[in-house]
């Protein structure tokens, strides 16, 4: 398993300011900025994904993935524009 490293990751969804705090590339596919699993895997251009598995709302303590997803309106087929 893979990760990368990247100085600030950050997304705004729903008004609200997230910082990526650790993440791995996948090989899903689908639109770009399109939610591919339930777990926050987004996908990007030449078949390749984002797997969030870290994530940290602003003012908040950081979360892993599955914790942030049980509380997020984010669901597969959401789609991100700002990926």
């Amino acid at each position: 398993m893979a990760y990368f490293q990247f100085q600030e990751l950050s997304l705004i969804l729903m008004g609200e300011r997230y910082k990526i705090l650790k993440a791995e590339i996948g090989n899903g596919i689908g639109k770009v900025g399109e939610v591919i699993s339930n777990n926050l895997e987004i996908a990007c251009s030449n078949n390749q994904s984002i797997k969030i598995l870290e994530i940290q709302r602003q003012g908040k303590r950081p979360q892993k993935v599955n914790e942030f997803m049980l509380g997020s309106k984010i669901k597969k087929g959401s789609i991100i524009l700002n990926v």
